[in-house]
């Protein structure tokens, strides 16, 4: 591999981990999960992401370099569609959660598919230039927020629930997901997805998980699992010297990294519409921006839980399909 195409593969890699790493730090609304002990969800999380690992290894081993054919292509344009329309509705509950000012639904859908137009025309490579700066402020939004409630931890504070394999085993599975971006990453670069580059990821998040948790847990003691967004609440409670309230400071790094994931699936919808119908100029963004609405429109408040399963059920299919693919086109060569 050249070196233009290594930085290419590097840049599509800290893309999707600023996206990867979004869930870390705003609790998902609509998968109506409950806040685990920080115990009990380091353990089952371990399994859930070693068994994310396998799967991404195994995913990444078949797709090779090979450019998504038309059935995948539009199976993953379907996941994307559903995939914008519950992170926007996340982040519209999140930004209204932590401001004392509520902003309208249609100005902040204003803002967020502003944002969007720019990631789906500036491209993959662009996108990538920005995550790592946003990156670099995420790392320092953790060390500051660790920092600001260091005289508030305290290890007798961590909860001791009893936790078996059976049980940890089937949180793993339970709470089991398939992110898109993930699947994203062999189509991001001409050189393919690299599976040391997705396991470090996985790694990665698993790590900023499990800080955070144990964070959270040293400085709030029981009440941390009845949280709805525990790292924005010891957010609100850190200090450093005489500046209080560095939440905002905090949240902004947060929304940053959601601007960045909503953009990303933007500009991979564009680029995998025009592989499945070629077209040209700005078809594909507006064609995005009707389906994510309808979607919108027909989910928010009602049929959330839906939408989410129909999303892993194509990110799925788009899993098994890789494999298909390879399967006939060697028959086909085969004399």
């Amino acid at each position: 591999m050249d070196r233009e195409s290594l930085f290419e593969q590097k840049q599509a890699a800290t893309l999707v981990l600023a996206a990867f790493l979004t869930d870390s730090f705003i609790q998902p609304f609509g998968r109506q999960i409950e806040v685990l002990p920080a115990r009990t969800a380091i353990l089952s999380g371990a399994l859930r992401f070693a068994l994310l690992c396998a799967v991404m290894l195994v995913y990444l081993r078949w797709c090779g370099r090979q450019r998504p054919g038309p059935m995948l292509s539009l199976l993953l344009c379907g996941a994307l569609v559903l995939s914008v329309a519950l992170e926007v509705i996340q982040g519209e509950r999140f930004y209204n959660y932590v401001m004392q000012q509520q902003l309208p639904a249609l100005l902040f859908l204003i803002l967020v598919f502003g944002a969007a137009y720019y990631g789906a025309f500036a491209g993959v490579q662009a996108l990538g230039r920005a995550a790592w700066p946003v990156l670099t402020l995420a790392a320092v939004s953790v060390l500051a927020l660790g920092w600001s409630v260091a005289g508030q931890m305290q290890f007798s504070h961590l909860q001791t629930p009893e936790t078996d394999i059976k049980t940890l085993a089937g949180l793993a599975v339970t709470r089991f997901y398939l992110p898109p971006e993930l699947i994203l990453l062999p189509f991001l670069s001409r050189s393919g997805g690299s599976g040391r580059d997705a396991a470090k990821m996985i790694g990665a998040v698993f790590l900023a998980d499990s800080l955070l948790a144990l964070l959270g847990e040293m400085t709030l003691g029981a009440a941390y699992t009845s949280e709805t967004q525990p790292v924005y609440t010891i957010a609100r409670l850190g200090g450093l010297s005489v500046f209080r309230r560095l939440d905002a400071l905090h949240v902004g790094v947060w929304l940053l990294l959601f601007l960045i994931k909503i953009s990303l699936y933007f500009a991979a919808f564009v680029k995998l519409w025009r592989n499945a119908k070629p077209c040209k100029g700005h078809c594909p963004y507006w064609i995005a921006l009707a389906a994510v609405m309808v979607v919108f429109l027909a989910v928010w408040n009602q049929n959330e839980s839906l939408a989410l399963i129909v999303q892993q059920c194509l990110l799925a299919l788009a899993l098994l399909t890789v494999p298909l693919q390879r399967f006939f086109r060697e028959r086909r060569k085969a004399p």
